[in-house]
């Protein structure tokens, strides 16, 4: 079902009314990396609690929070669904804040397993209650992943398209919305056929910088611009990023057999809101909601563009957490 959100005002006015929550610091274990990720958990104050979800954060190295731009968007989720009956795990991604592990080698399958060992910790801690993943941008793709360890999934802007084409519609989006053309397709193209491909790594490196460089002409030759072109070819050739374009979400929606929420704003420019058609068309029993005037964010906006984000007044926009929330409510 695709659908614009309607009518929130009772689910706000409801928050607003809401019961208490609990909150505490824990510790979770991911026996198969060897590494304990710090988090919070937070719970419903009278106990009555209707299901657990764990959070799955974007891409990069993310906090508990999930802190941008000094908004905290999955804190003020965990909050507000606490008070509203469910119990919400959230902790920082591997190598960052209080948790233990490496970055520098990780992938997307890497971070899954992080949240394979917060959904178990769920499991034992919270016996009996239905377990979900909430996960926002790259975290829909691990929603997506932990389907078959849970009971349901919301995905907030997940991307339904390859990698590559996520960075492709970026790109246009971004190019456009600031200049009103896009005169690096062709560069960008090439770029991501050379990381995608099975070049070595530091045979890719030494193509997508002669690529960059002919991007930026004599202006590359410059000391800032070149540390500034190392630093964006070295974060290309990670293992991550390589992997990343190379992924297909496809399979993995296809394989979705639980409730499943997709909610996307309809001013996103990274995870684009014509993500949500192709959910449907690879699983049409998703229920797929474009929000009105939201970003990438899920903050009401005017734009969409990233360098909106920090002047935005909102972590998250209401009408997102009453989406979410009347979601939850119709099954738990």
């Amino acid at each position: 079902m695709h659908r614009f959100i309607i009518g929130v005002a009772a689910a706000v006015a409801m928050s607003a009314s809401a019961g208490d929550f609990t909150e505490k610091d824990v510790r979770v274990f991911n026996k198969d990396a060897g590494i304990t990720l710090a988090g919070t958990v937070t719970a419903p104050a009278d106990g009555s609690q209707r299901a657990a979800i764990v959070m799955a954060t974007g891409s990069g190295p993310q906090d508990r929070d999930e802190t941008v731009f000094g908004h905290r968007p999955f804190k003020a989720i965990a909050e507000y669904l606490s008070a509203n009956g469910y119990v919400v795990l959230r902790m920082d991604d591997r190598g960052v804040g209080e948790s233990e592990g490496e970055r520098q080698e990780a992938t997307t399958e890497d971070f899954a397993g992080d949240i394979a060992a917060g959904l178990a910790w769920v499991d034992s801690c919270y016996s009996g209650l239905p377990k979900g993943v909430i996960g926002h941008s790259e975290g829909g793709i691990i929603a997506l992943k932990s389907a078959p360890q849970s009971d349901f999934i919301i995905t907030l802007a997940g991307p339904a398209w390859s990698g590559d084409s996520i960075v492709m519609s970026q790109s246009q989006a971004a190019a456009v919305g600031m200049t009103g053309r896009w005169d690096g397709e062709a560069i960008q193209r090439k770029i991501m056929q050379t990381l995608k491909s099975p070049m070595a790594d530091f045979q890719a490196r030494i193509a997508v910088t002669s690529l960059i460089n002919q991007a930026y002409g004599g202006m590359a030759s410059m000391a800032g611009v070149r540390e500034q072109i190392d630093t964006q070819v070295a974060a290309m050739v990670s293992p991550w990023y390589r992997a990343f374009l190379r992924y297909d979400p496809a399979e993995d929606a296809r394989s979705v057999h639980v409730p499943w929420l997709a909610l996307n704003g309809a001013k996103d420019t990274q995870v684009l809101p014509a993500n949500l058609q192709t959910f449907m068309e690879l699983n049409p029993a998703v229920t797929a909601v474009e929000l009105p005037d939201l970003n990438h964010l899920f903050q009401t906006c005017t734009t969409g563009l990233p360098n909106e984000y920090a002047v935005l007044p909102e972590d998250i926009s209401p009408t997102a957490l009453a989406a979410i929330l009347d979601w939850l409510n119709a099954r738990f």
